[in-house]
């Protein structure tokens, strides 16, 4: 059962970007995080992408497109359609969301899509990961999107942030709080830094705030 709390909370930070990140290309995305492309399917004259976004896994249908599983994704909003069946397919999907709006992008792109200015007298998720040796310890400041949450757990709960600038491989902070804030959500985050946080069975933060005070941030 602790592998299991472990695994469900855990991430890694490793890799940090050391290159100019370009522009996005302008539109109204939709992304609360980036987004990559699982699952290709083509039938009714459509595409349907399988995409995880954060701890979402949705289908969308689009116009036919140059795409490939893993590629990542910006995509705009469209409704939504609820046991959906595509008669090429014969399938039935349970919630398939139709867009008009989408962009291949380099996973760059999207990160750069859904950044977020750090907030005033704070630093950005990329800095804490680059400057965490020294931030050990020290109370720090961020902005950021709540891409996941696990409540309740270990009598609290886990809130993953990303602001556009982390790590690409794992470019979100890890934050713990009493707060309750929902996925997509906005927040100012304030604690104390811990570098390499370890708490066994293999699993190790390369930067976690715990016990942190979070309020809703514009």
């Amino acid at each position: 059962m602790v592998l299991r709390v472990l695994w469900i909370v855990a991430v890694c930070a490793c890799g940090l970007r050391d290159t100019p990140v370009p522009e996005a290309p302008a539109g109204g995305w939709a992304n609360v995080a980036p987004a990559q492309v699982k699952t290709v399917l083509q039938g009714d004259g459509r595409l349907y992408l399988r995409v995880l976004e954060g701890e979402f896994d949705l289908w969308v249908a689009v116009e036919p497109l140059s795409v490939e599983a893993g590629d990542h994704v910006l995509m705009g909003k469209g409704p939504e359609r609820r046991q959906f069946l595509s008669k090429d397919l014969g399938r039935r999907f349970e919630v398939m969301t139709f867009i008009q709006d989408i962009a291949v992008v380099t996973l760059a792109q999207s990160h750069a899509a859904v950044r977020l200015d750090p907030p005033q007298g704070g630093l950005s998720i990329g800095q804490v990961f680059e400057q965490r040796l020294g931030l050990d310890g020290q109370k720090v400041i961020v902005r950021g999107r709540v891409v996941a949450v696990n409540r309740g757990i270990f009598q609290t709960n886990w809130y993953h942030l990303v602001d556009g600038t982390g790590p690409e491989e794992a470019p979100d902070l890890t934050v713990t709080s009493s707060q309750d804030f929902a996925v997509s959500s906005i927040v100012r985050a304030e604690g104390v830094l811990t570098a390499d946080k370890d708490l066994g069975f293999g699993y190790r933060y390369a930067a976690i705030i715990e016990d942190a005070l979070l309020t809703a941030a514009p």
